[in-house]
């Protein structure tokens, strides 16, 4: 696929679960790694899960992602993103309520007649424990 691609992909974690959830077939392997959640061959579960993310809930934090790299073509690659929550909850038990905090993070995609058969992502937890003024690892600075 495309930067393109990837973007609109993204854009459809915003009320458009159905649209979105049309991209994946019968078999597939899912899996987010910092939130150990991993969903195999199981598009209901996937659905409910996506959920989390759909911003249909005006009381529910607000969640924006938004493509910025992708390496790859057609048949798979991996897409650097950035994913801003505007936290009106507080976030997995963590107190975040209020807060607005963005991190980054990378999705690995294979794809097989133009739909998502392998999708596998890692974020960057520590800077969103910062951000939320939680206990994290340093950032290592470099000269």
């Amino acid at each position: 696929m495309n930067l393109i691609w990837e973007q609109n992909w993204l854009e459809l974690f915003d009320g458009e679960i159905e649209t979105l959830m049309a991209n994946y077939p019968e078999e597939f392997e899912y899996e987010d790694l910092n939130f150990a959640v991993r969903i195999d061959n199981d598009r209901e579960k996937l659905r409910e899960w996506f959920k989390t993310f759909e911003n249909s809930n005006p009381n529910a934090s607000r969640h924006i992602f938004n493509a910025l790299r992708y390496h790859g073509n057609e048949t798979g690659g991996c897409l650097e993103w950035d994913w801003e929550i505007e936290h009106r909850t507080d976030f997995l038990g963590l107190p975040a309520k209020g807060k607005t905090t963005k991190v980054v993070g990378m999705t690995i995609h294979k794809f097989k007649d133009n739909k998502i058969i392998l999708e596998r992502s890692l974020w960057d937890t520590g800077s969103l424990l910062r951000q939320l003024g939680l206990k994290a690892p340093s950032e290592a600075e470099f000269v």
